[in-house]
């Protein structure tokens, strides 16, 4: 984005919004986010998958062999039960995960499946790439940067819902 571009758009923000900082804030991490879901989903589509889909699958695999209780997916893609148990009900039945009873049936365990391992190795590449050219106008330090601001706020989101920081 060009910086005549890129002043209109914060001239947009405070006509809309005003001259509050943590209002300009928010606002722009919303609008930022209206913009970025349907970019990352229309790459994602071609797969058979959403966003979603795919961070349980990450989640899943990073998990290793012993997979994930209902509940940790829950956990590390901060969603509820229900919408955890509607992500893995069509997962499933496109054949990508498996659930079993955990040891003390008191809980679901959710491991990735072979045909959720292939869909991985061949999508995960080709979103990194598209990721990579989307925010290929930040520099590594700036991504550095934008990670860690995020992060804290994330921190502190967490914090006020009673979650671990």
């Amino acid at each position: 984005m060009g910086t005549a571009r890129a002043d209109d758009d914060l001239a947009d923000v405070r006509a809309g919004v005003g001259d509050d900082l943590d209002t300009m804030l928010v606002h722009n991490l919303l609008r930022t986010h209206s913009y970025l879901s349907p970019f990352i989903d229309a790459g994602l589509r071609r797969q058979n998958l959403t966003s979603a889909q795919l961070n349980v699958l990450l989640a899943l695999r990073s998990a290793g062999v012993g997979g994930l209780q209902m509940g940790q997916i829950g956990e590390r893609l901060v969603v509820t039960r229900s919408n955890v148990t509607g992500l893995i009900d069509r997962l499933e039945r496109q054949g990508l995960v498996a659930r079993t009873a955990h040891r003390d049936r008191r809980a679901t365990v959710v491991r990735l499946t072979d045909a959720g391992e292939a869909l991985l190795e061949r999508t995960a590449p080709r979103h990194a790439e598209a990721l990579a050219e989307l925010t290929g106008c930040f520099s590594d330090d700036e991504k550095q940067t934008l990670i860690r601001l995020l992060s804290k706020l994330r921190r502190e989101l967490r914090r006020r819902r009673g979650g671990a920081p």
